[in-house]
């Protein structure tokens, strides 16, 4: 394995040193990344916050992002919200939105993707662009 560089932020994500003892501590911890980051879901609560204007925006940090694959959108925002993703790396994620309202994909100013409420989509971000790799379902 030559390098986990999105997986690299997490404590566990560490690469095996070749004197390292008890190798497969590091190796089982590296397997169970690896799973988090292509099966596991992430329930992401949104809710409004307080002040003027009401505002539900919610930013996932980068073990958040690069652990899981599915982020399920859950809450009751009064009002459209952003979900602003890492600007680094690469990640292929889907997204289930389950809020009431629409929810925006976006790094920074690049490229967002809308994903509608009680839909679900399967995105890719190269850490400037959000991208829909499938039509909403």
């Amino acid at each position: 394995m030559a390098n986990l560089d999105n997986l690299g932020t997490h404590v566990d994500g560490t690469l095996i040193a070749q004197s390292q003892s008890q190798k497969e501590v590091t190796s089982n911890a590296l397997d169970n990344l690896m799973s988090n980051a292509t099966q596991a879901v992430l329930n992401v609560a949104i809710a409004d916050s307080i002040g003027s204007p009401t505002v539900a925006d919610r930013s996932l940090t980068d073990d958040e992002f690069f652990g899981r694959f599915l982020f399920s959108l859950t809450g009751t925002p009064s009002l459209a919200f952003d979900v602003v993703l890492p600007a680094l790396g690469s990640h292929c994620f889907a997204v289930l939105n389950q809020t009431g309202q629409t929810a925006t994909l976006r790094v920074g100013a690049g490229t967002s993707v809308a994903v509608a409420t009680a839909t679900a989509r399967l995105l890719h971000s190269d850490g400037t662009d959000v991208r829909a790799l499938a039509p909403a379902t």
